[in-house]
């Protein structure tokens, strides 16, 4: 069970900075728009109806009609695919006399104005705070045409304020690639990479930002960041400098006892979580963190009653859930941590270790055949981890599949010694 979790407050640093990474991408709309005079004679153009459909839109645009030019720019979108699609097999269409250098020049052309419609339908869609929807628009643009001006950014910034984190953090990598000044957007990357876990890039753009200490956010970020990736020494720093300039926090309390459990100081962890809570009684993770601790201490009535506290508070808590289950097992209460359990993995199917938990608590209760389907989904998500393999061959062996138990108590020695020499 992993001591160190993420602590989910929401990215502080970026909120203002959203509000003008959304201003620019509206500030996008009509940014290449199709120059009047290329419509003057396009009675012989192929791409005369999409070009008509364009200006339409970028029209309604300047006439402030959004809902409009929403349609305008559907419009684009039939007509550019039905261009394209006949570009794919021109025989039999108008398209059948062109050149195949004039095709090339068409699909050029159809391919940009594709591009255009899904962008500007991205970011009326960022207008109206319909950030996934328009992420997703923002996408079929980069697909259709990758160099289409800011598409990169307009995606990432999309996912980003969708919340889909996993998904903003290559366009936001490629779009600070074509503008490594931009300080806004390298802060935007640092949050992505802090919430998708990648901590160590994280708190390598969050080290190098030269607002960084003057600004309590970014540096909160910053301590958590290096927490998180194993620089507990250099998190202590950050988060007293943090509490010397701008006062004493909760929520700093919380990292720096997580970063004394990292380095085994579960004394100075216990300390700092319980002042964090003199500080803020319900500030996120302090009674969870505390819990593990006195899990992994033994203290079970001590944890169970931390980490019940968490839930009053945060009853969602996927994580809580797992360690109080753990809890109650420990103390032969097998059957009050089923409910916790089966809620955790409705929430997190992939959890490995409440899977592991479940089918553990099944097997002693001589539900074999459920624990079977439990253990092998936990051993399927973390193939690595012996505990779950040893737990596995028992429920092979109650059913009498010998050979299969024999194979996954191998597996099990085989994993139990690759960690004994890992350690020497």
């Amino acid at each position: 069970m992993p001591l160190i979790r993420s602590l989910r407050w929401g990215v502080v640093p970026a909120r203002s900075r959203l509000r003008h990474a959304r201003a620019c991408l509206i500030g996008l709309l009509l940014a290449g728009a199709v120059p009047s005079g290329t419509l003057a004679d396009v009675a012989k153009d192929p791409a005369a109806a999409l070009l008509r459909a364009v200006a339409a839109a970028e029209h309604s645009l300047r006439e402030g009609k959004p809902e409009a030019a929403q349609d305008h720019y559907r419009a684009v979108l039939d007509e550019g695919r039905r261009l394209l699609g006949e570009l794919r097999a021109p025989q039999g269409t108008q398209l059948a006399a062109l050149t195949a250098e004039q095709r090339l020049e068409l699909e050029r052309r159809v391919r940009t104005e594709l591009a255009r419609g899904y962008s500007n339908l991205g970011v009326l869609e960022t207008q109206a705070r319909r950030f996934a929807q328009a992420a997703d628009l923002f996408d079929e643009a980069a697909a259709v045409d990758p160099a289409f001006p800011n598409v990169q950014y307009s995606l990432g910034v999309a996912r980003f304020n969708a919340r889909q984190f996993d998904k903003a953090t290559a366009p936001l990598a490629r779009a600070l690639a074509a503008s490594p000044r931009d300080a806004a957007l390298r802060r935007m990357l640092a949050m992505a990479w802090l919430e998708t876990e990648a901590y160590e890039k994280a708190a390598a753009l969050l080290g190098d930002d030269a607002e960084r200490e003057a600004d309590p956010s970014l540096q909160f970020s910053y301590g958590l960041a290096l927490a998180r990736s194993n620089h507990a020494k250099d998190a202590e720093a950050v988060f007293a400098s943090l509490i010397a300039r701008h006062g004493d926090s909760a929520k700093v309390r919380v990292v720096l006892g997580q970063a004394s459990a990292q380095q085994g100081d579960f004394e100075a962890a216990i300390r700092e979580l319980t002042k964090a809570l003199e500080l803020e009684p319900d500030v996120a993770e302090a009674n969870a963190t505390l819990g593990i601790l006195y899990l992994k201490q033994g203290r079970l009535p001590e944890a169970e009653q931390a980490l019940r506290a968490e839930l009053r508070l945060r009853p969602d808590d996927v994580q809580s859930q797992n360690a109080l289950a753990t809890v109650l097992d420990r103390e032969g209460r097998g059957q009050e941590a089923l409910p916790l359990l089966r809620r955790a993995l409705e929430a997190k199917p992939d959890f490995a270790d409440a899977r592991y938990q479940l089918g553990k608590i099944l097997l002693a209760e001589g539900a074999v055949s459920e624990a079977l389907t439990e253990l092998q989904a936990a051993a399927r998500a973390a193939p690595d981890d012996a505990n779950i393999r040893y737990q596995l061959g028992r429920a092979y062996q109650k059913l009498g599949r010998t050979e299969l138990a024999d194979e996954q108590f191998e597996v099990f020695r085989q994993l139990k010694q690759k960690s004994r020499e890992a350690r020497h």
